[in-house]
């Protein structure tokens, strides 16, 4: 070890995927790591075990303290580094921050010692698609790139990571985004803000505010991305110190009006200063939906600002598979199709969700309700559902905002869902998971929710079709 170097103290609060990536960073680079959580070591698991081995191994100091969170750890400590889940209210940060004890998040710390461009990407809905999209046309124009964050391994886990030109593009929730001090992206997008985890935040406004947080470092060498049909994004542009560029799903009659991306005689084009240039058709895009036409047009304009060209481009739309639990096809069975779109926790996923299809729908909703107005869906529900299914904490609440003649079922379970679907169904019909809710209630993940509809769906098709 360095002789120069001087070991300081971290609290690392809660020991989930990001807690544990920062915690095996601190230990690596010799640091003593507190790591708290309200869970016993029976709990943690697997996550306990691949810390004490690193610990073992590693030049850094590991001190344990479960089952709650004792106010000592504070005395002392450089920050705390905190897990995304834990709110900001929590007893033990009220008191961190009396005391005058930073509290960063997981990506704060790891951007501190990251190589590379670092790419930031949240918003209400899209951010997964548009971070793994983004992150594929980089690596299939031969760029190094790596989609981490929240959508799926920490950043964290790249620090280290020295291969020239490497690009870090990095999924930011809002609950990471409220603890972050230096952080600052290169490009950095904000999709869209809706309604959401109104269960954390006292308003929209409150959420939106952890949102902008991403650009708070950002200068005029950098570049930021809105959406230039959501009025809020549109109408924060002007408190940014970066260069501002803008996506818009609208159609514009001609493509040099642009600053950034659109769509103009069913082309997608971009412009980010001089002429615009043609990137492909919209026909040729292989997801469906308005709203993932707007990520596409996000991940473009980001990978044309970090100076790829048309082709390079296009050829990574072209290329892109789905991620899962994001309108995924299941199964068809006797005519009707199964989609999993457990990933849609919130309403106005659930709306774009709703939207993508021509055909009636039998709509599966419910799950941890996070504050939500469910009162949106009543229009399409009536314009495009055949029958509601209702599962989970949210099915009383749900109900209520759902007018009388709405045909609606309540079901004890996901597979109870997906039989009364089916059997209420008509050939031709979806069978559709958007839940608008979280995942909590009955499952570990909306991954978790998506596999056991998964399975659920082929248990019925081979039951059906032996």
């Amino acid at each position: 070890m360095n002789p120069l170097f001087v070991p300081e103290t971290y609290v690392v609060m809660g020991l989930a995927r990001s807690g544990l990536a920062a915690a095996r960073q601190l230990l690596q680079r010799g640091h003593r790591v507190l790591v708290t959580d309200t869970k016993s070591a029976g709990d943690l698991g697997e996550a306990l075990t691949v810390l004490e081995d690193t610990a073992r191994v590693a030049p850094g100091e590991l001190e344990l303290h479960l089952g709650g969170h004792p106010e000592g750890l504070l005395a002392g400590a450089r920050a705390v580094v905190l897990s995304p889940g834990i709110p900001l209210t929590e007893p033990f940060l009220v008191r961190a921050g009396e005391q005058g004890v930073p509290i960063w998040s997981e990506v704060e710390l790891a951007s501190r010692w990251i190589r590379g461009t670092m790419v930031g990407i949240t918003g209400s809905n899209g951010k997964s698609t548009t971070t793994a999209l983004t992150a594929h046309i980089l690596a299939l124009s031969g760029r190094p790139a790596y989609a981490v964050g929240n959508i799926g391994q920490a950043l964290s886990d790249f620090v280290g990571v020295d291969r020239p030109g490497a690009c870090f593009v990095t999924e930011l929730s809002s609950f990471q985004l409220e603890t972050i001090v230096t952080l600052r992206p290169r490009v950095a997008a904000i999709l869209n803000i809706t309604p959401d985890h109104l269960d954390r935040y006292a308003s929209l406004d409150a959420y939106a505010e952890a949102k902008w947080n991403l650009f708070k470092n950002m200068e005029a060498g950098d570049a930021a991305v809105l959406n230039a049909g959501d009025a809020r994004l549109a109408a924060g542009a002007a408190r940014l110190r970066c260069p501002v560029y803008t996506f818009d799903a609208r159609p514009v009659s001609d493509p040099a009006a642009l600053n950034g991306a659109g769509l103009a005689d069913g082309t997608i084009w971009v412009r980010t200063g001089g002429e615009p240039v043609a990137v492909m058709p919209r026909s040729d895009i292989p997801l469906p939906g308005r709203h993932n036409l707007e990520n596409v047009l996000a991940a473009v304009l980001m990978g044309r600002l970090l100076g790829l060209e048309p082709e390079q481009l296009a050829a990574g739309v072209r290329t892109f598979e789905p991620l899962p639990h994001r309108l995924q096809p299941v199964a068809s069975i006797r005519g009707r199709t199964f989609y999993n779109d457990s990933k849609a926790t919130n309403v106005d996923s659930t709306l774009l969700a709703i939207e993508s299809f021509d055909r009636k729908i039998l709509l599966i909703l419910g799950g941890k309700d996070k504050g939500s107005d469910y009162a949106p869906l009543v229009r399409p529900i009536r314009e495009r559902v055949r029958h509601v299914l209702l599962i989970g904490q949210a099915a009383d609440k749900i109900e209520r905002a759902l007018p009388t003649d709405v045909p609606r079922s309540r079901c004890r379970d996901l597979a109870d869902a997906v039989r009364t679907g089916f059997a209420l169904s008509a050939e031709g019909d979806v069978i559709l998971l958007s839940p608008a809710c979280a995942s909590f209630d009955m499952f570990d993940n909306f991954e978790h929710r998506g596999e056991v509809f998964r399975r659920d769906v082929l248990a019925l098709k081979r039951e059906l079709e032996s």
